[in-house]
């Protein structure tokens, strides 16, 4: 049996795949060594299953792409792309080669859309999708482009064959049938080298998982196995061993066959990576210092005085010249070549854009479909992130436990005693407070989090964002009510309060979803969950100052009072006094009365108090939706 490590030994293996059909598909694969390309498979039947089915390509094509960083205090104004431009041709491989700093990146990002004019940054260019002038930040343009970027945004509780099947199963047309879309992921995981991984977590921060390597890998397959048409990757190779480097640029040696047009940054590569591309673009200083067939770079560096040491690695020899000489003394030799379409392209950039020809349009999943695999989704990462899942239970219930033995029986007081009144009122807020922060600090820390993988499966194309949002909100719903009910119960019974379960629990679980849904805006509006972090005392205190319980409503200033109306924690505390200490008996209510006073509510106005927590819970949920939908299509 091959080892995957064994470059030397070819191996071909015929096997069947199922489609559910009578179809059969006779699947040939080859290990990539130093004398022979890995061979193409060969599928005999329906494409469904083959990731490398013959396509129809896109071309893309730039002219004058300058990147200008303005002047600061002493500093001159520095361009970092001058007069950049180039093409992606259909059914070849494309490398942006440079050294560093040389604007590789850059103008990756600015042909990619993932980078704008802003700032101090200044960015014009003329961009041509299949010979129509286009905006690559729209992102209807986008979408029709597969990015892989050079870091990795994957769910960390999936596996690589997980990912893979998830991103077939949201993209491809939706004719095809669940075992095409596992078919189609073996093929890929095979192809990449990920067999051994494949039902292994991705892992990430406190979850172990696969390697770096593989997680590349991964993100490549996600694209691929969708049968895209372009490709942009931003140092594909970084992080992997010379096996697996030259594994991956034959299976996008593969998808280029296929009719794609594939574009990618890379450093230095081996010699045996360096000679699969079919075109290269030569950055040195943000300048194109050659533009053409890899064939001819010999040629072209012999022309411009400087030739190809025998036995010497092109790629490391070309990285060596640029590094080497002056860019004066390399323009003198006859390098930095001018576009020959200039004419062309600045006829082209005064003509008014047209539409690029866009892809076949082909029925992905609806809606519904969207939802439920994406709650799939969230519930396998609930189930698998046990630690986190154990950890937030276990110390909402240790720290109610704490409270309930502090105030222990404290409901069947005689409420007469100001004493006792006041130590029930200090149960019932100590309790809210606890929900309060225990369910909105997962939410605000989260989103961050979670906002690279969204930001990148929502650009291409995997849902909508309601889909997402609507998935999140359930699964968020099901986690907070289970903690929320850990919370109630050991406080009911503990601190014997005299209200009916059913109102504590719902007053604690619209407190929680009203909080969750502010902390979910706020960790919207933020890209850095160490930024979340600090927005922790923006999203509590205010709450308890406004809340009517550490100091009387009538004292406050009257230009503060009106902040208790958008207080959630007002609403609450309104609601559950009441539940508790409206119906009194004999002297207590008296003192009931006063305290109900005190925090500005009565019993026929509760409904009130209902009606604006359901309406801040909405409100802060709708908005953040509009906020994540607006910081999806910019990820700049």
């Amino acid at each position: 049996m091959m080892k995957e490590n064994d470059i030397d030994v070819e191996a071909n293996v015929d096997y069947n795949i199922d489609t559910g059909k009578n179809d059969s598909y006779e699947v040939e694969l080859s290990t990539p060594n130093n004398d022979e390309p890995m061979k193409s498979m060969n599928f005999k039947g329906d494409d469904s299953s083959n990731p490398f089915a013959t396509r129809t390509g896109k071309s893309l094509s730039w002219s004058n792409v300058n990147m200008t960083l303005a002047a600061v205090k002493d500093k001159p104004e520095r361009k970092l792309l001058d007069g950049v431009w180039g093409e992606v041709p259909q059914k070849e491989i494309t490398a942006i080669m440079g050294p560093s700093g040389s604007g590789k990146t850059s103008l990756l990002n600015i042909l990619s859309g993932r980078a704008k004019t802003r700032g101090k940054i200044t960015i014009n260019a003329n961009v041509k999708f299949d010979g129509a002038v286009i905006k690559p930040t729209k992102i209807s343009v986008r979408r029709q482009i597969a990015f892989v970027p050079q870091e990795e945004s994957l769910q960390i509780t999936s596996t690589a064959r997980e990912a893979i099947e998830f991103s077939a199963k949201l993209r491809l047309p939706r004719s095809t049938t669940d075992q095409a879309i596992k078919n189609l992921a073996s093929v890929m995981l095979r192809e990449l080298g990920l067999v051994d991984c494949a039902d292994t977590m991705i892992g990430g921060g406190l979850i172990k998982g696969i390697s770096g390597g593989e997680k590349k890998r991964t993100s490549v397959g996600v694209e691929l196995v969708v049968k895209p048409t372009m490709v942009f990757l931003d140092e594909p190779t970084s992080g992997l061993d010379s096996f697996s480097a030259v594994q991956l640029s034959n299976v996008l040696k593969k998808v280029a066959n296929a009719g794609a047009a594939v574009l990618f940054t890379i450093h230095q590569p081996p010699s045996e990576v360096f000679n699969s591309f079919d075109h290269l673009i030569l950055l040195n200083n943000g300048r194109v210092m050659y533009e053409g067939q890899v064939d001819d770079v010999p040629s072209f560096f012999a022309a411009c005085k400087k030739p190809l040491p025998p036995r010497f690695n092109p790629a490391d020899w070309i990285l060596q010249v640029a590094q080497t000489y002056s860019v004066e003394q390399l323009d003198r030799d006859g390098f930095f070549p001018n576009d020959p379409n200039e004419e062309i392209a600045h006829s082209v950039a005064s003509s008014k854009s047209e539409n690029p020809r866009k892809a076949i349009a082909h029925a992905g999943p609806n809606s519904s479909t969207q939802l439920s695999i994406i709650f799939r989704r969230e519930l396998q990462a609930f189930t698998r992130d046990k630690g986190a899942l154990i950890a937030r239970l276990s110390i909402t219930g240790l720290i109610t436990l704490v409270a309930g033995m502090i105030f222990y029986k404290v409901g069947e007081n005689d409420m007469s005693n100001p004493q006792n009144l006041q130590s029930s009122f200090g149960a019932l807020i100590i309790i809210q407070l606890n929900t309060m922060f225990g369910t909105a600090q997962p939410a605000l820390l989260g989103f961050p989090t979670e906002r690279p993988v969204f930001v990148r499966e929502y650009s291409t194309n995997h849902y909508s964002v309601l889909s997402y949002f609507l998935a999140k909100f359930v699964m968020e719903a099901l986690l907070t009510g289970l903690q929320t009910m850990v919370s109630a119960v050991i406080a009911y019974f503990l601190m014997a309060f005299q209200m009916s379960f059913e109102k504590f629990f719902l007053t604690l679980y619209a407190l929680a979803l009203s909080s969750n849904a502010v902390a979910v805006l706020l960790g919207s509006l933020t890209k850095d969950p160490n930024l979340a972090q600090e927005l922790v005392p923006l999203l509590f205190v205010p709450q308890m100052f406004f809340a009517g319980f550490f100091v009387s409503i009538e004292l406050i200033p009257g230009f503060l009072r009106w902040c208790q109306y958008i207080c959630y924690l007002t609403y609450s505390v309104r609601i559950i006094l009441v539940a508790e200490f409206g119906n009194c008996k004999g002297e207590a209510s008296v003192a009931c009365d006063q305290l109900l006073k005190s925090v500005g509510v009565s019993e026929d106005d509760i409904w009130w108090n209902w009606l604006i927590l359901i309406g801040i819970f909405f409100t802060f949920r709708i908005t953040a939706l509009m906020v994540l939908r607006s910081k999806a299509t910019q990820f700049f």
